[in-house]
């Protein structure tokens, strides 16, 4: 992959011909378009914006196209475009003009806590909502194919799928945003990756508003749906800040990798990682996890 993004950098054409190539990929094989985004990511970050902008707009016509002659329909484009592209972009030009992970993380958390608004504000009750889209579109799926499940369940699934939806695509984001930044660090400038990401620290004011809207979801989110559903995505920001400062200790104390594998198999495993991660990197901002010299 590293030498696909090294080939995406000769020139715009090719530039364009890899997010194409990649982005026509992704409709068959949906993570490819993680690779794609990544792309379109660095060529924001190494040319300019309007560069990034072509290229994802490229990317959005092939999606556009190659789901209208398979399917017939353009929904799955957009679920695409939403999923990997566009998010990514704008967070990339946000790096890009401020050169801090933090503003790019803090973008990503903006865009998706004004989309959660406008969400609850066109249907309302977001349970019932699910729960009608799943009696509609997944139930007679479910049923013709003989897939036993216990229904009892559904209700309690339903409160939670827009905050895990809405911590999942920020994390989705983010990531793909990460890749892009360490294809530019890998081809352009060796080791700045890291010491980017080590040094990953949020604004106050914004630690200040996710703690705020963790806290108050996790003990009234049950009466206040947008509250839970907020809380998500102020966990998977402070959540990042905690990864950052676990990767700084294992370097600081030149500890085997092996403590980051696991820690990711944990995150994978156990959700409650999550919150763990998300502790500690709110409390690095009064602790200091990471030394003074280290952040300096």
């Amino acid at each position: 992959m590293l030498a696909l993004a090294n080939y995406s950098m000769k020139g715009p054409m090719q530039a364009i011909i890899a997010v194409v190539l990649l982005s026509l990929l992704s409709v068959w094989v949906a993570p490819v378009g993680i690779l794609a985004g990544a792309i379109i990511a660095l060529i924001t970050l190494r040319i300019n914006a309007g560069e990034g902008a072509k290229s994802l707009l490229w990317a959005v016509a092939v999606q556009i196209g190659a789901n209208l002659m398979i399917s017939g329909s353009y929904w799955p484009a957009v679920i695409a475009v939403m999923e990997y592209l566009l998010p990514v972009y704008v967070m990339a030009v946000v790096l890009r003009e401020t050169n801090s992970l933090a503003q790019a993380l803090q973008s990503g958390m903006l865009m998706i806590g004004a989309g959660l608004i406008a969400f609850h504000l066109m249907v309302g009750d977001t349970t019932n909502w699910w729960l009608t889209l799943f009696d509609q579109q997944l139930k007679p799926i479910l049923d013709s194919s003989g897939v036993d499940f216990d229904a009892e369940l559904i209700p309690g699934l339903a409160k939670s799928v827009t905050m895990l939806l809405s911590a999942f695509a920020l994390v989705l984001w983010y990531s793909i945003l990460l890749l892009g930044r360490w294809y530019q660090s890998v081809l352009y400038y060796p080791g700045q990756f890291q010491l980017d990401f080590h040094q990953l620290t949020l604004p106050q004011n914004t630690v200040y508003a996710a703690a705020a809207i963790a806290v108050a979801g996790l003990f009234f989110g049950q009466d206040v749906r947008l509250l839970y559903d907020l809380s998500g995505i102020a966990i998977a920001v402070l959540m990042f800040q905690g990864i950052s400062v676990a990767h700084c200790l294992v370097k600081q104390k030149d500890a085997s990798s092996a403590w980051l594998v696991g820690l990711y198999i944990l995150l994978f495993l156990l959700p409650q990682m999550m919150l763990i991660l998300a502790t500690v990197g709110l409390l690095d901002n009064w602790i200091k996890f990471r030394g003074r010299e280290e952040m300096q």
